[in-house]
């Protein structure tokens, strides 16, 4: 009896313990705010659709592309997407992309466009039906042919976002060797990556990408944009600790890799709020800080370029505060 009465307390003492623990751990501090030497104006941003499939006046696109420039964007994704069921973009105004190319290089001539591409994939079940089969050939022939008829308009590559792809998945790195040759070379493939997990979840496969797919994807591609959120992660804390793996794991495990692509890091700064994107939690501060806890455990950061705000038109001038404070605030 007195074994078993010890036991007992054991027990309630290591699962006190380890609540004690859990709750530190999703609630302990993580990061600083301090001056840092990782931000070099190489960021990037997501645009909204308006920008090329209508016409708008010079003085505003000047000042779009004037504020992005004076924010250390150097990426620009403005969006053409979904490609339909045959693998075509819809219908878009060609005299309009000219003039927001003309308008970027005479405004902001180190700015690189990366017009954004892709859609939902097909058999994922959400409210929209999805119009991307990544096994169908032909669809996938199409759709390079239209990211190639964008490179020969002037831009300066594509930005690929699919959504969602299952890890390990080989027909989307299949689309990806066929959009490298198509894009050609002294242009840039940048891709939408699923958020990283430590290991392959066989459970949830369209939730996280494992070490060993973000290596093959990475091995094709010029450019990484890990979207870093709608992780359902329920403290500040908890987020920070992961954003800091991720840019750590990521930009470190390519480094190491001998890898060209570079990698950026997304942070939201978008509403509504629900389980998935909880308030308070996935915070451009969070994130931020996140990405420079992970970024003080590699030194110069690796493969890392910057970071990518999702989205232009969802930052509110409080988020562009924030970016500016945490991100762009350099060691003197």
């Amino acid at each position: 009896m007195r074994r078993a009465a010890l036991l007992a307390r054991l027990a309630v003492i290591a699962l006190v313990a380890g609540a004690a623990f859990l709750l530190y751990f999703a609630h302990a501090p993580v990061g600083d705010t301090a001056p840092h030497p990782f931000n070099h104006d190489r960021n990037a941003v997501w645009l909204e659709h308006r920008w090329l499939e209508r016409r708008h006046p010079e003085p505003e696109m000047e000042a779009l592309f004037a504020k992005l420039r004076a924010r250390g964007v150097a990426y620009a994704f403005p969006h053409v997407i979904p490609f339909d069921a045959s693998g075509q973009l819809p219908r878009h105004d060609r005299e309009q992309m000219r003039a927001f190319l003309a308008t970027a290089r005479r405004v902001a001539p180190d700015l690189r466009v990366l017009p954004w591409i892709g859609g939902l994939r097909k058999g994922y079940k959400r409210q929209r039906p999805g119009t991307v089969e990544l096994g169908d050939l032909s669809q996938r022939q199409r759709m390079v042919a239209e990211a190639r008829g964008l490179v020969d308009e002037g831009f300066d590559g594509v930005h690929l976002n699919v959504e969602p792809v299952n890890d390990g998945n080989d027909e989307y790195l299949a689309l990806l060797r066929a959009l490298r040759t198509a894009v050609g070379p002294g242009r840039i493939l940048s891709v939408s990556a699923i958020r990283p997990a430590p290991v392959g979840l066989p459970r949830a496969p369209n939730f996280a990408w494992s070490p060993g797919y973000y290596a093959r994807v990475a091995s094709t591609v010029d450019q990484i944009v890990i979207m870093a959120y709608d992780t359902a992660l329920p403290t500040a804390s908890l987020y920070r600790r992961y954003v800091r793996w991720a840019a750590r794991s990521v930009a470190g495990a390519l480094d190491a890799s001998g890898s060209d692509a570079r990698v950026l890091m997304g942070v939201p700064t978008y509403e509504p709020f629900g389980f998935m994107h909880r308030r308070g939690v996935e915070t451009p501060e969070n994130a931020l800080v996140g990405v420079v806890a992970g970024l003080r455990g590699l030194g110069a950061g690796g493969t890392f370029e910057g970071v990518a705000l999702y989205a232009e038109w969802t930052t509110d001038e409080a988020d562009w505060a924030a970016y500016e404070r945490y991100w762009r605030t350099r060691m003197e």
